[in-house]
């Protein structure tokens, strides 16, 4: 009996014993657990380091797959060992059941009392299912359109991100930007781990931030979507407002009022003489407030140059004579001032040597030339040097002088007098060429010509300037017929004495004032000699017009009048200055 219980009991110490080994060996499963959560901890910051940055991400890497292979074979090789123990191990299991679902009950006791606080993994991952399922739209929809024509996509991709640029780098890709180094780039961030970015989505972020700051304008957003491409404009040199290469309409002469170019320093008086430079956006304005000024002309500010008193002269006449170096300012004295213009120097001439003369008045010089004229009270014209002021010779007429003019190259002068006779002077051998009469005009007053020679016109005392053409008078005049010169055109748009005549540097537009009346001023398309009629117009204002000039290409005409304004208009027709 108490063999057979001894008998009895060695299984029973071997099951106690092995109940002992199964207890000392339950704790196993909790440590291989722990050991796989520590694990996975761990892989975790390497792989939040490999994608955030922070260190080397190749070693990173190759541990990362390294303890992903180990734990598949390790995973494999107790599947092995489970399959050929499994008799041998079912009794424990069963035993092992009861305390798993007591571990399980008290994890999941842990899981509930820690849902209440952040998960750090949670803020360190997130999934983007819309990104991925747009995605898988997109790549869905480019198989199933893989039949559209390359140049198709090329054109919608241009339609939808704007004009290709001309030149991009290609270092902006591979450059890296860590958006937390600076306090002014953080807030490019779209989550609050991004920091590291490429160079391009550095650039496009910057120029989303930019837009949400400076919004579009409306309107500029209308002007664009109406505007069409200029890229072509971009394409040439050629000046967008280029010179017109139309006729010059007879009938309508489009202008546009500006600033007045004497603005800044306006006359205290009326202005007589307004002049532009040859070279230069200069102009010069001078009347009875005895003050000489010079103006930048701009047509916005227009600013005063340098302005010169003349304390004892009240001046009459000023111009630029010498290519613009040198301005000469008479008036009703026996004496002329002469002023530099690039030294600021001014001096005065005491009259013409050997000619005593009470008034200087009506003096006239040329910007080309070598001349100055200065008329008389009988019919005498006198020239003087321009360079040394010095007496050359006198020009006699056999009547009253009214006016003179030279041509642009300055080698020849024509004057006009009472008795309706036209002559024309050659200045290099001092004599004259041929004269004619003008049986149609009653009592000149002024007289102008052309700067390509192609037309002359004289005013009269009854508001009629008749324009005449150049080669055929002088072709007239050479033979036995001076006495049946006949202008080409007549005007009578103006009813008192014509004042001065004034051709523009093309030969197209002339203009013709008078200064017993307001707004007495036209404008006359040559060559057909008819007067523009939409401008000026009632709403004009020029006052009593005293003086005119064209600038040297045409664009600024300017109008000096008797309240002591030089009005300045552009004129569009002409794109220069």
């Amino acid at each position: 009996m108490v063999a057979q219980k001894t008998k009895r009991e060695e299984p029973i110490r071997k099951d106690s014993q092995s109940s002992d080994e199964d207890r000392t060996e339950r704790p196993a499963p909790r440590a291989k657990r722990s050991k796989r959560r520590h694990a996975k901890s761990r892989a975790e910051v390497d792989l939040e380091k490999l994608v955030f940055g922070g260190a080397d991400e190749k070693d990173l890497g190759s541990d990362i797959f390294s303890k992903i292979g180990q734990e598949t074979s390790a995973y494999m090789g107790s599947g092995s060992e489970a399959s050929d123990d499994e008799e041998m191990e079912s009794a424990a299991d069963e035993e092992d059941d009861d305390e798993e679902k007591e571990d399980e009950d008290e994890e999941e006791q842990e899981d509930e009392d820690n849902d209440d606080e952040p998960s750090k993994d949670d803020s360190l991952f997130f999934v983007d299912t819309e990104r991925d399922e747009d995605m898988a739209n997109s790549e869905s929809d480019t198989s199933a359109d893989g039949s559209d024509s390359g140049e198709e996509s090329a054109a919608e991709e241009e339609e939808s991100t704007g004009p290709k640029a001309a030149w991009v780098d290609d270092d902006t890709k591979d450059a890296q930007v860590a958006l937390k180094a600076q306090s002014r780039s953080r807030k490019l961030r779209e989550t609050q781990s991004d920091n590291v970015v490429s160079g391009d989505v550095y650039e496009e972020r910057l120029r989303q931030q930019f837009q949400k700051i400076h919004a579009v304008p409306k309107w500029a957003a209308e002007a664009e979507a109406n505007q069409e491409d200029g890229s072509e404009l971009l394409k040439t040199t050629k000046s967008l407002l280029s010179k017109s290469s139309t006729v010059l309409q007879p009938t309508r002469l489009d202008t546009v009022r500006v600033r007045n170019a004497n603005q800044t320093a306006p006359s205290q008086s009326a202005v007589l003489s307004v002049q532009f430079h040859p070279t230069s956006n200069v102009l010069l304005t001078a009347g009875l407030d005895k003050t000489l000024r010079l103006f930048e002309v701009d047509g916005k500010e227009n600013h005063k140059i340098q302005s010169i008193y003349f304390k004892d002269l009240s001046v009459t006449t000023a111009q630029f004579i010498r290519g613009g170096q040198e301005v000469v300012v008479s008036g009703r004295r026996g004496y002329y001032y002469s002023v530099d213009v690039e030294r600021g120097s001014v001096n005065r001439i005491n009259g013409i040597p050997g000619h005593k003369m009470a008034s200087l008045e009506f003096m006239r010089g040329n910007i080309n030339g070598d001349r100055l004229a200065i008329m008389s009270n009988g019919g005498q014209i006198h020239l003087v040097s321009a360079r040394t002021k010095q007496f050359i010779h006198t020009l006699p007429m056999n009547g009253v002088v009214r006016d003179i003019s030279f041509t642009a190259d300055g080698n020849y002068l024509w004057s006009t007098g009472l008795d309706n006779e036209v002559y024309q002077w050659d200045l290099r051998q001092n004599r004259c060429l041929s004269r004619w009469h003008d049986s149609t005009a009653f009592r000149p007053t002024c007289l102008g010509l052309s700067q390509d020679g192609s037309y002359y016109a004289s005013g009269d005392n009854s508001g009629v300037v008749n324009i005449y053409d150049t080669n055929s008078v002088t072709q007239a005049a050479s033979g036995s017929s001076m006495f049946n010169v006949k202008p080409f055109k007549s005007v009578n748009n103006l009813t008192t004495s014509i004042r001065g005549v004034k051709f523009n540097h093309s030969s197209e537009i002339l203009g013709i004032f008078s200064r017993h009346k307001a707004d007495q001023l036209k404008l006359v398309h040559l060559p057909t000699g008819t007067v523009f009629a939409n401008w000026p117009s009632m709403s004009s204002h020029l006052g009593n017009v005293q003086c005119i000039d064209f600038s040297p290409q045409s664009g600024f005409m300017a109008v000096g009048n008797d309240s002591g304004k030089a009005l300045l208009y552009r004129l569009p027709h002409y794109s220069g200055y």
